[in-house]
């Protein structure tokens, strides 16, 4: 009986930390690569666009230089705004469901979720550059 009662009690640990929020992380004015100054706003917005959409964000232009991105897995929903210009952009949190969003915490998923994000993005602007030589 015992062992069951240390097995359970080590279970709900385990899904307690799983479910524990962390800082929620920002990216402020992040630089693209060299040379995305040769791209025009438009095609950054379309390359900024197409890389989200690819890790099925849901992009809605909010003004020029800024994209709306909304991800909705299962029960979830993050949502942000993805400012940029030719050298740099930001992805600032704007809302969600089910993330446990405290003010300055939240779901760890966010987290990975917005760092995927901005790794394409780089990515494809550096690409992009590339294409454009």
């Amino acid at each position: 009986m015992r062992t069951i009662n240390l097995f359970v009690l080590g279970l709900v640990s385990m899904l307690l930390v799983a479910c524990v929020t962390k800082p929620i992380q920002q990216t402020r004015d992040y630089p693209f690569s060299p040379g995305s100054e040769t791209l025009s706003l438009q095609q950054i917005e379309s390359v900024i666009s197409a890389a989200a959409v690819k890790r099925e964000w849901t992009v809605v232009r909010q003004n020029e230089g800024q994209l709306i991105a909304t991800y909705s897995p299962r029960t979830h929903m993050a949502k942000v705004a993805i400012d940029y210009n030719k050298k740099t952009f930001s992805i600032t949190y704007l809302d969600s469901v089910n993330l446990d969003y405290t003010g300055t915490s939240i779901h760890p998923n966010y987290n990975r979720w917005v760092a995927n994000l901005q790794k394409d993005i780089v990515n494809a602007v550096a690409a992009a550059v590339i294409a454009e030589r």
